[in-house]
């Protein structure tokens, strides 16, 4: 790259880098860099391989979005439930589209959002409750199906919900598998590990 191009392209990461409070501009730094092919091998390579922070969404997005988007996503007659705050399931829910034949609502579910809705309550006295509750509720609302999967949100490993034991109980109360997910936006540094996970 010509330093004639060089330049503008590292005046306008500042400009940029400017909008930014001290310390979220001292860690975008690192996510910032001009490509200059001049160079064999920079001692300057932008940061990238690390862990999602909890509740910052990236391009990358995160173990949930490979988890719930990817893997889980096309399995249609299955209902997918977000356990956590509303935002995750709604964001893993309308950016991924997936194809599929079928009544919705009835032996199909990719387009509905299933969610916890995680509000301060449930962060201080736990959501295990809740998920049983909602399994039930989906069993009456939604007979057909073909069993339910719980994905994870982040406040769930971090307060310890035990969604093993509710998704072994709901299992065997609805005779249906009952799929705990554990994939935690914050275990895995990109989509990949919720790929594995799942």
């Amino acid at each position: 790259m010509a330093a004639s191009t060089h330049e503008p392209i590292q005046a306008l990461i500042q400009e940029v880098l400017e909008v930014y409070p001290d310390r979220a501009r001292k860690d975008r730094a690192k996510h910032l860099a001009a490509n200059d092919r001049s160079i064999e091998q920079s001692k300057q390579c932008i940061t990238s391989n690390r862990k999602s922070l909890p509740g910052v969404m990236t391009v990358r997005g995160c173990a949930y979005a490979g988890s719930k988007g990817v893997v889980w996503g096309p399995i249609k007659d299955l209902i997918h439930v977000s356990h956590g705050p509303v935002g995750c399931g709604q964001y893993s829910r309308a950016g991924r589209r997936n194809y599929y034949v079928g009544m919705t609502g009835v032996n199909t579910f990719g387009t509905m959002n299933f969610t916890s809705d995680f509000q301060e309550k449930d962060i201080v006295f736990g959501g295990d409750k809740k998920l049983d509750k909602i399994v039930t509720e989906i069993e009456q609302l939604f007979p057909l199906h073909k069993g339910v999967t719980v994905q994870s949100e982040c406040p769930i490993g971090l307060i310890g919900d035990d969604i093993e034991a509710v998704a072994k109980k709901k299992a065997k109360e609805t005779g249906k598998p009952v799929v705990p997910v554990r994939c935690e936006g914050f275990r895995g540094v990109s989509q990949s590990l919720g790929h594995h996970i799942a």
